[in-house]
């Protein structure tokens, strides 16, 4: 584990609603390191110490998987774009949405590079 669930309330979050629940937080970070060993050639396992910018990279990606999770779908946040006469029906404009499939790899891609661009860790070689 890169980044226990103390770490993500206490030092990611410094205070901020969790928007992962403590129950859901293993499998989803396990999903978030999975993509930093990805892009990082499984660099961060033979780790001493994980380093603060990767456990902040994996809650990031961990919340934002969560809230794919949460909104993909017909739940997906965006503008209303009709409404059904029957009064419960509605489509949503999902074209800018980040909880879509197309844009899911995209916006993790993002958020790793965010995270690790100054660590070394992404570079390719020995």
């Amino acid at each position: 584990m890169y980044a226990d669930y103390e770490y993500y309330e206490k030092e990611y979050l410094l205070g901020k609603e969790p928007v992962i629940a403590e129950r859901n937080y293993l499998y989803y970070e396990k999903q978030a390191r999975a993509e930093v060993d990805k892009i990082t050639f499984n660099r961060c396992r033979g780790l001493d110490e994980i380093p603060e910018e990767v456990k902040d990279c994996v809650c990031d990606v961990a919340e934002y998987l969560c809230k794919y999770d949460r909104y993909s779908g017909s739940d997906a946040p965006g503008p209303l774009a009709s409404f059904g006469n029957d009064g419960e029906t509605g489509t949503y404009d999902l074209s800018n949405s980040i909880y879509t499939e197309s844009k899911r790899k995209e916006k993790i891609q993002e958020t790793l590079y965010k995270h690790l661009a100054d660590t070394g860790l992404l570079y390719s070689g020995r």
